[in-house]
């Protein structure tokens, strides 16, 4: 080893032990969280949407009770944690026959007639329980797929020609 190596190595092996600190006082960290639950919401074109039924003639109903079955979903976007969703659906009973959902349009001897498309077809009724009027459907990749099926659906009064409006609430509870 060189006589300037050795000195340079002394000088910072001094210096070194020059600036070593003494601790003053100690302290605790404390840590404090919380992990909630995953959430669930309908997918943003279900939150407010609105499901055409198709045109039908009156004679539509000569030999059926309905007409203009469309089939459509409803679908709710999940968190991985949530494996099932529970879809509520709430609405004002039609004074004809109060299993379907009111018709607040033009025609009359029409309602709503709203149901699980599953098999069986689950009806769900205007005036249900809520249990009646709820479906449960597993979460799978982070979506909870309802298949549903609504049509015309004759009240019991006399039919007449005209639109067919009703809503229809939706709310949804998972786990």
């Amino acid at each position: 080893m060189n006589i300037h190596t050795l000195a340079l190595l002394l000088t910072t092996t001094a210096a070194l032990a020059a600036n070593t600190a003494q601790a003053a006082t100690t302290g605790t960290l404390r840590f404090t969280g919380q992990i909630n639950a995953g959430t669930c919401n309908l997918v943003g074109g279900d939150a407010n949407r609105t499901v055409t039924l198709p045109t039908v003639k009156m004679s539509d109903f000569d030999s059926a009770p309905s007409a203009g079955t469309f089939d459509f979903e409803i679908t709710a976007d999940c968190e991985s944690d949530i494996s099932n969703v529970t879809f509520l659906f709430a609405g004002t009973s039609s004074a004809g026959n109060p299993a379907l959902f009111a018709n607040t349009g033009t025609s009359k001897g029409t309602g709503l007639w709203l149901a699980h498309r599953a098999s069986p077809v689950y009806p769900i009724p205007a005036d249900g329980t809520p249990a009646q009027r709820s479906r449960k459907v597993a979460a799978s990749k982070g979506k909870a797929v309802l298949p549903l099926t609504a049509a015309y659906h004759k009240t019991g009064a006399k039919l007449s020609h005209g639109t067919l409006a009703s809503a229809v609430t939706v709310s949804i509870t998972y786990n």
